[in-house]
């Protein structure tokens, strides 16, 4: 009858470290699950700030070559129309260099243009859902 009583209770303890082992990988897995939820948007956002910095390079070349004209520094701002990428702040930056070739006169214009969402801080104020891209061209008005 001493055998009996020696090993109550030895079941419970089974049960309770199953459900702690069990209750750490459901923790774990959720935690992954989070992880690779933000790693899915932040890279959707990464590419939407790539295709609003091309936007706005190719609306820096049409006026480039169309009007020869070249802004140092423009802001642009895309319309309700485009709600992926309305959330973004765009600068674009244009450099013109003359050159004379033979009897023609070269234009080459250097275009860069960053695209940014949300603002960059260093520290424990750090915001975990900047991003920016930014694009460089070079186009001249015609073939060097």
């Amino acid at each position: 009858m001493n055998k009996k009583w020696s090993q109550k209770g030895f079941s419970l303890i089974t049960a309770i470290f199953l459900l702690v082992a069990v209750a750490g990988l459901m923790a774990s897995m959720i935690n992954l699950s989070v992880v690779q939820h933000s790693t899915v948007v932040m890279g959707v956002q990464g590419a939407r700030a790539l295709q609003a910095a091309r936007s706005a390079l190719e609306y820096g070349v049409f006026l480039a070559l169309n009007s020869g004209t070249c802004n140092a520094s423009e802001s642009l701002s895309f319309m309700a129309a485009e709600p992926a990428l309305n959330v973004f702040d765009v600068a674009l930056g244009c450099e013109i260099t003359t050159h004379q070739e033979d009897t023609r006169q070269v234009n080459v214009y250097v275009l860069s243009a960053t695209a940014r969402s949300g603002s960059f801080t260093l520290g424990s104020f750090a915001n975990p859902d900047f991003v920016s891209r930014t694009i460089r061209v070079t186009v001249s008005n015609e073939p060097p």
